[in-house]
């Protein structure tokens, strides 16, 4: 006698999934428009936008999407955005990304290292440069006021991708306070799901199942 699977599968493909996300960041909540992108290049940490203990659970998180102003753009202008500790060190290096059009850039991310945010807070960080040369057009977020505050340092942008790594200490050389300037940029995340008993049940009976059909 023949037993239908589907309801079985159907249960598989619904475990584990989720659909929450917290986006972190001043994205648009920045007054666009009120600065433009820094000459420099450098690597710049938003005090108020932080991951903590409340953000979908502070266990272990995936970046989903990155959003930001861009005001510059055309493929040699690049960022990576960064969680940056309590320590002021890099515990999270995101992807290479290169935005496309002035305004608004949107990227989605997938299969970026998890983000472990059990440890404490982690501060939203970027960093900003130009191909093959240093602190000219090296910036390509547009920042405004009206922010949480951030710092900024100073970093040689003909290192590219290589000049940043978990671990490395990030020192302010230039910072403003709340209500002063900050970047337009957001980072997207959700909590990676945790393995729980119900899939094993689901699978135990999906195995007694098939037992069934080839007797």
């Amino acid at each position: 006698m023949k037993r239908k699977l589907a309801p079985f599968i159907s249960i598989l493909a619904g475990v584990g999934m989720t659909n929450a996300a917290t986006v972190i960041g001043d994205g648009v909540a920045v007054a666009d428009g009120t600065g433009g992108a820094d000459g420099w290049s450098g690597i710049s940490v938003l005090e108020s936008a932080v991951i903590d203990s409340n953000t979908e659970g502070g266990g272990q998180l995936q970046a989903t999407e990155v959003s930001i102003i861009a005001q510059r753009f055309g493929g040699t202008n690049h960022i990576i955005p960064l969680l940056i500790n309590s320590a002021n060190e890099i515990a999270w290096v995101g992807p290479q990304l290169t935005p496309t059009q002035n305004g608004l850039n949107t990227f989605a991310i997938a299969g970026a290292d998890p983000i472990d945010a059990s440890g404490g807070d982690l501060r939203l960080g970027v960093w900003q440069w130009n191909d093959g040369v240093n602190n000219s057009n090296g910036g390509t977020i547009t920042f405004g006021n009206g922010g949480g505050g951030m710092f900024q340092m100073d970093v040689d942008g003909t290192q590219g991708a290589s000049a940043v790594s978990v671990g490395m200490a990030v020192t302010s050389g230039h910072a403003s306070g709340a209500g002063g300037r900050d970047y337009n940029i957001d980072l997207t995340v959700a909590p990676i799901p945790e393995p729980s008993v119900f899939p094993l049940i689901a699978l135990s009976g999906l195995g007694l199942l098939l037992r069934r059909r080839r007797s």
